[in-house]
């Protein structure tokens, strides 16, 4: 079971791979683990938050209209993804910058 967008989704993986992760895979495991710790303590300062928020308001505005175009203006990135939850936005933003680093 899992819940997503305040809905819960009962699912099964078939098939899961059982061999050795590679290092680009490792890579991108530890960077999107260090991004949702990140992402905590952004959510966790009320300052920080308030940013986030806006941040947030001003990307949802232009996603709506094109979501591509949005993700290169805030996120620097050419996906089509629209991220619908404050939460998933702040994390893919920090990913971004923890890669460029």
């Amino acid at each position: 079971m899992r819940t997503r967008n305040g809905r819960t989704h009962a699912y099964a993986i078939l098939n899961p791979y059982t061999g050795p992760l590679a290092e680009s895979r490792k890579r991108a495991i530890s960077t999107f683990s260090e991004a949702v710790h990140l992402c905590k303590t952004e959510m966790s300062d009320s300052d920080r938050i308030a940013y986030w928020q806006d941040r947030y308001l001003q990307y949802s505005k232009a996603a709506r209209k094109n979501p591509t175009r949005a993700n290169a203006k805030f996120l620097g990135t050419t996906s089509d993804k629209f991220y619908s939850t404050l939460r998933g936005f702040i994390i893919a933003s920090l990913s971004v910058q923890l890669k460029t680093e």
